[in-house]
């Protein structure tokens, strides 16, 4: 099911035209929705005592309640009146709002009830209660129900933004008869957040979600071409005479942890067999009734599903998201995006360096050593809030432990090495709003800092970023400023700022490089970045002209996620969007797009421009498209720091489609290609999702793919031969298959069997090796030198031998870059949340993987080199306890 604020507005990035006749009298319909007085109910006290939550809105207290009723759809037609009849009251006491949802269906056979894990979102009819308590017109509190009592909550941000991963204490009944269905709510007041005062006013929106017609009905209508949804909301008087609670929540827990895997003969640290248990608690503490307190100690996420296998022939870190509950869980405060589009991982705060694998290796002196799979953190907190001033606070510090690696040498005698250095870790937003939200100044900042050993002396000692950032709407909220500026600073030894300098970040050695300097005697690197975009956020016509610069110096990735550095891009987007039913597509976009990148030497590195489209038909399959163009540039990372080379231009495209989600069988296709304009280079790949839900308890989904990669200029090492550097390329054959199993079994909506399992295989061959000649040639063969005839040999292991200079002697061997990988991933987890708040996990993983020189694809060898490896399984029970004090 859509999330409320793509159920809300709808945002996506594609599109065609289809013949709706009536836009115009839907628009008119919507604007007027939206220029009229701002919507009110009123809550009741409750007295004498609470309503009893069962689902059955029977007590007295309803009666008197006053009704909210008059609904509007957003979906399929918006700003008609909803085809059923929702009824909405409100009461409070002293510890909670209560709301009484009566959700009338004149077709009550046919509600849709899909029971599944708690926050999974799945094709039933919905009811959803948002509570914006701050009343700041950015910030809301989401309660999602579905008539099988399933429940989800979402916290909302920046007015339109969403973290789905924020989890509420709160209680819901729900029951169903010939008339419909019915909610119950009860939402404590210490799960919201609000200033202390004698009476209090709430934004507050109402959604309903009837399946079987995909019909969206709102309270307060939001047009799905409006810009923002909180700030939309209506407003919930007459709450007199409650006062923020002092809220304390504790959650001990503790974990047994059992480890089988391949025995080692003579390894101390590989003897097939471990056990280790572990205690550890999360604290929330209401310092004031707007500012919060979390912190952990020792935590464990055992129960954490494993990231995905991945073969990373590039020059940049992998990106994988951030799984672990504290540092998922409301951290939308402290996020400062870096990039835009496809560059949207990058930000200056990436969770995951917390306790992060660590960064050393322990020398085993010709006998054996520990492996360490990531570090323990000692302790965690974040302080967040926002006061009624319209001051956004967070702080977020962390601190783990030094990391020891046993070792057994070569004599049988003990060491222990340190792999990773004791570090502190801090984050700091401070942000104000003006203009009821539609303008905000945010400062932000990180730092790092690690008690380094002489024997790490290559990482670096600290890390410090500073930023501003700003967003101003304007226009009736249709147009936007937004921006950022920050200042980065990096310190440590001269080998650690050697280091950063020749990062594939930057490349400062590279021989062609002349408005940057190498300094192998720095022991600082400090830079900027700024970025700022204009543009229409509204309407059926949207655009964005952007700017985005990072000079070469910029460096964020002891505390954040960053690729590049050192360039100045230039950015458009438009947009058109059709949102009305007309006679064959129920709603369609298109987008173009146009960018161009330089380097701070002034080289053009990248110019491009696509367009792409997007469409839902009428019923309820869709699709999309697009074809994309990059023409030629200047790559200075392609020679990892040699210099820099002419790149081929390339034409690339994608299409796809996807079923109606509400069908028991769902289908979703995608296909990719992309081909160089010289060399022979191509790739491409298809992959689906074919999901079935044979039940309403049971949800499975399967997920093959194959991609095909054939690269003419592949890099794979630089040698000093001959008295100069030789960057060496060759051409890959790669195929990489990979299939996602999920699936779930929902016994009842707290009970709850999840499934995963990841096969993966990647083969890459090279068939032809050459290194580079003029590297800024015109023509693409003018840029390499080939190895052919006897100046390239294969031996008996496939080791590569190469020689340079035709004389017959062999100049550079290479170790047979030939590979093939394969392994297998799965997480069985069996959760219980036996009191609210409080949950069981019983877990087991399996891992299992293999690797040979054999680059050729062969799928059953690679099968059964994976069933013949003796697999690592993880046994875990976790028990963890909620306790509101």
């Amino acid at each position: 099911m859509l999330s409320f604020v793509a159920a809300t507005f709808a945002v996506s990035s594609v599109v065609a035209h289809p013949a709706v006749a009536d836009i115009a009298a839907v628009r008119q319909l919507a604007l007027a929705d939206t220029l009229r007085p701002r919507a009110a109910g009123t809550a009741i006290r409750a007295v004498p005592a609470a309503p009893r939550l069962d689902g059955h809105l029977d007590e007295a207290v309803w009666a008197l309640a006053p009704v909210m009723s008059d609904f509007t759809q957003q979906d399929p037609m918006e700003g008609q009146p909803a085809t059923q009849r929702t009824d909405v009251r409100v009461v409070f006491t002293d510890e909670a709002l209560y709301v009484g949802v009566r959700a009338f269906d004149s077709e009550p056979d046919r509600i849709a009830a899909q029971l599944t894990r708690r926050d999974v979102d799945s094709p039933s009819d919905w009811i959803v209660v948002a509570v914006d308590s701050y009343h700041d017109r950015r910030t809301a509190f989401q309660f999602w129900v579905n008539p099988a009592g399933v429940k989800r909550d979402v916290y909302v941000f920046n007015d339109n933004e969403e973290d789905d991963s924020w989890d509420a204490v709160w209680d819901v009944a729900v029951t169903r008869d010939g008339n419909g269905w019915t909610a119950e709510y009860r939402i404590p007041f210490s799960q919201l957040r609000f200033p202390r005062a004698a009476s209090q006013s709430f934004g507050f929106n109402v959604g309903r979600k009837i399946n079987r017609t995909n019909e969206f009905d709102m309270w307060r209508l939001i047009p799905k071409n409006a810009s923002g949804q909180v700030s939309l909301y209506g407003d919930l008087e007459g709450i007199e005479g409650i006062r923020p609670p002092r809220r304390l929540e504790a959650l001990p827990y503790s974990v047994g942890r059992g480890t089988r895997s391949l025995a080692e003969a003579g390894n101390p640290f590989r003897t097939g067999s471990d056990m280790a248990g572990s205690l550890g608690a999360d604290v929330k503490f209401g310092v004031t009734s707007n500012l919060t307190l979390d912190a952990t100690i020792n935590p464990d996420f055992g129960q954490v599903e494993a990231d995905p296998a991945v073969v990373n022939l590039s020059a940049f870190e992998s990106f994988f998201p951030e799984r672990r509950p504290f540092f998922s869980e409301g951290v939308n405060i402290f996020r400062f995006p870096l990039g835009s589009g496809d560059g949207a991982s990058e930000d200056l705060f990436y969770t995951r360096r917390i306790g992060r694998q660590p960064q050393g290796s322990a020398d085993p002196r010709g006998g054996y050593a520990d492996q360490i799979d990531h570090t323990s953190i000692l302790g965690a907190a974040k302080l967040s809030g926002k006061t009624p001033a319209g001051w956004t606070i967070g702080l977020l510090g962390a601190l783990t432990a030094q990391e020891l690696a046993g070792v057994r040498d070569s004599l049988g005698v003990g060491h222990r090495d340190v792999v990773e250095p004791r570090s502190q870790y801090f984050v700091g937003r401070l942000a104000r709003d003006f203009r009821q939200g539609r303008t905000v100044l945010g400062l932000f900042g990180t730092a790092m800092n690690r008690d380094l050993p002489a024997s790490l002396d290559y990482l670096r000692s600290s890390a410090y970023t500073l930023g501003m950032n700003w967003s101003h709407r304007f226009g009736h909220d249709a147009y936007a400023f937004r921006g950022s500026v920050v200042g980065s600073n990096v310190r440590g030894s001269p080998a650690a700022i050697t280091s950063t300098q020749e990062s594939s970040a930057r490349y400062y050695q590279r021989p062609d490089n002349t408005y940057e300097e190498l300094d192998t005697t720095r022991t600082s690197l400090s830079g900027l970045a700024f970025q700022a975009t204009l543009g229409r956020e509204a309407g059926k016509w949207r655009w964005v002209e952007g700017l985005d610069t990072r000079a070469p110096g910029f460096e964020s990735n002891d505390m954040g996620f960053m690729r590049n550095a050192d360039y100045v891009s230039q950015f458009s987007w438009v947009q058109r969007r059709w949102t009305s039913p007309g006679r064959v597509f129920r709603r369609i976009n298109v987008n173009l797009n146009q960018w161009s990148n330089f380097n701070y030497g002034g080289d053009r590195t990248n110019f491009g421009y696509n367009v792409n489209t997007n469409f839902t038909l009428l019923n309820y399959w869709g699709g999309f498209f697009g074809v994309n163009r990059n023409e030629a540039g200047l790559s200075t990372g392609a020679l990892r720091g040699g210099p820099a080379i002419r790149s081929t231009g390339g034409t690339n495209g994608w299409a796809g489609f996807f079923s109606d989600e509400r069908k028991p069988l769902r289908v979703f296709g995608n296909g990719w290609f992309w081909a160089g304009d010289a060399g022979g280079s191509w790739a491409g790949g298809v992959s689906s999702d074919v999901s079935w839900r044979p039940s309403g308890r049971m949800d499975f989904t399967v997920s093959p793919g194959i991609d095909w990669n054939v690269d003419d200029w592949q890099y794979l090492d630089t040698r000093n031969v001959l008295g100069a550097d030789q960057y060496l390329f060759g051409e890959i054959h790669q195929t990489t298959l990979a299939m996602a199993f999920r699936g779930s079994v929902t016994f009842t909506p707290t009970l709850t069997l999840q499934l995963y399992a990841q096969p993966f295989y990647s083969a890459g061959r090279y068939t032809e090796f050459k290194r580079t000649a003029n590297t800024r040639a015109r023509r693409y063969a003018d840029r390499f030198d080939m190895f052919t005839g006897s100046r390239l040999q294969r031996d008996a292991d496939g080791n590569v031998l190469i020689d340079i200079n035709a004389d017959n002697t062999t100049d550079v061997q290479l170790d047979d870059p030939d590979f093939s990988y394969v392994s297998f991933r799965s997480n069985i987890v069996l959760r219980w949340e036996y009191r609210p708040g409080s949950t069981i996990f019983l877990v087991w993983q399996q891992n299992r993987s293999g690797f040979t020189t054999d680059g050729r694809y062969r799928f059953g060898d690679a099968t059964r080199n994976l069933m013949d490896t003796r697999p690592d399984n993880v046994f875990v029970v976790k028990v963890n306890y909620w306790l509101s004090l």
